[in-house]
This record gives structure tokens, C-alpha cells and sequence, in this order.
């Protein structure tokens, strides 16, 4: 009968990959990079969907973020229409490319601060006249950061519970402009009033049936030659 060792188990006994971090908090972490990833959807095998994932991490966990290619509807401008004591109001909200530019330059300003005065001197322009050539730009443009630290806000997806930046981050000036109105990268990070008020409704409410978790795949355009510019 064989004997019994450790030796085929040294150093194999714990697990060396990171949880990811949890929603709803406000962590300091290290910029570790980005990946282009073009992958086929789980409900339409037919369709490929082309990502840009910008990684996070520290020694908590790590956190991934998705920018999906824009569709054609993401050049445009919506409206948003509430009630106001009574009287339904309209209020134009930036477009998705929009919003998607400010992301990429408040991670910029967040992790190499340096190129961002750059971009805000008009000394340094990035620009890419489509999708792909705009993720290699973004990815070369942060490649200096990685490894630099800063800070990052996390809040849970009322869904799945996975950790994700807040939405509706961008806003509009008065002129028109679009702007970041909540900051979730940089120094001096907080959870604004209506983000306490959710995280604290969230807490209270029952577990949903899981499977209203999972999403289905959301169509994304053909790619579009497109001029971007930070």
C-alpha cells in the first residue's frame, strides 16, 4: 500500500485568485490595465460584441469594467421626462458617446493625471476614426498608469448584485456641455444622497427570484467610422 505526503500538495492548498470586489463601497486601487475582448452572444451566436475591460485592483479583490462598442443610438442626445409638482418636465441627457468620453478622460484625470492636464491644456489630443482604433488609443494612452493608485466608488447592480460604477454619472451645463455630475474615480470620493437612500433600500428589500438576475444580450451596431476625440 503507497504512503500518504504533502509533498504533491505544497504550496497548492490555497486559492491564489482574487474575489471581485463588493458594490456599495469606495475602495483605493491600483490601475492594472485594459483588454480588447471581441466575444459571441449567449442568446444570438451570430452577433459579436467588441468590449474594451478596464481592470482594478488591490489586495481586497479586483474590479473589471466594460465599455461596449456605441450603437448608432449612442450619438444621440435623449430626453428624460419626471413630474415636478404636477407638471411633466423635459430634460435633455448627454448621449452614450458622450458619457462614454467623459468615463475614459475621469479615469484618465483618476490614474495619469499627468496626461489629463495634458488633454485639458489642448497640449495632447487622442483621436480615432472607429471603435478599434479607439480601444488600442485608450489602452496605449494608460499603459504610463498601470500600477498607479487612486480611489474608486462601487455601488451593487439592483440585479445581479455585482459591483459596477454608478450610472447616470454625466450631465449637462446649462450651455449644453456634458460633464461628469458624480464623481466615482479620483481623490475625495463620497455616495451621494440618492446612492445612501438605495444602498439603504436595497438592505430592506426581499431576495428576488434569481432569475431575473440574468439579462439578455443587448444588441450593439456594426462598428461605425467615427472620429473621437478626448
Amino acid at each position: 500500500m503507497a504512503g500518504f505526503s504533502f509533498d504533491a500538495t505544497a504550496g497548492a492548498s490555497q486559492s491564489t485568485t482574487k474575489p471581485r470586489l463588493i458594490g456599495n463601497d469606495i475602495y483605493t486601487v491600483k490601475y492594472d490595465g485594459a483588454e480588447i475582448q471581441d466575444y459571441q452572444g449567449k442568446v444570438d451566436p451570430t452577433k459579436t460584441y467588441r468590449v474594451l475591460k478596464l481592470k482594478f485592483a488591490n489586495e481586497e479583490g479586483v474590479f473589471e469594467h466594460t465599455v461596449f462598442e456605441p450603437t448608432e443610438k449612442d450619438f444621440q442626445r435623449q430626453t428624460t421626462e419626471f413630474n415636478k409638482n404636477g407638471k411633466v418636465e423635459k430634460i435633455e441627457q448627454p448621449s452614450g458617446v458622450e458619457s462614454m468620453m467623459l468615463f475614459f478622460k475621469h479615469i484618465i484625470d483618476a490614474f495619469h493625471p499627468n496626461l489629463a492636464a495634458a488633454i485639458d491644456k489642448k497640449e495632447k489630443s487622442i483621436t480615432a476614426p472607429d471603435w478599434d482604433k479607439l480601444r488600442k488609443l485608450i489602452i496605449a494612452a494608460l499603459e504610463p498608469a498601470i500600477g498607479n493608485e487612486s480611489s474608486i466608488k462601487l455601488m451593487k447592480n439592483k440585479n445581479s448584485g455585482d459591483a459596477q460604477f454608478p450610472g447616470f454619472f454625466a450631465g449637462l451645463t446649462k450651455d449644453g456641455k456634458a460633464y461628469i455630475r458624480n464623481n466615482f474615480a479620483g481623490k475625495k470620493l463620497a455616495f451621494t444622497a440618492y446612492e445612501v437612500n438605495a444602498m439603504k433600500a436595497a438592505a430592506s428589500a426581499k431576495p428576488s427570484n434569481i432569475e431575473e438576475a440574468f439579462t439578455p444580450d443587448q444588441p450593439k451596431a456594426d462598428n461605425l467610422d467615427l472620429d473621437f476625440n478626448l
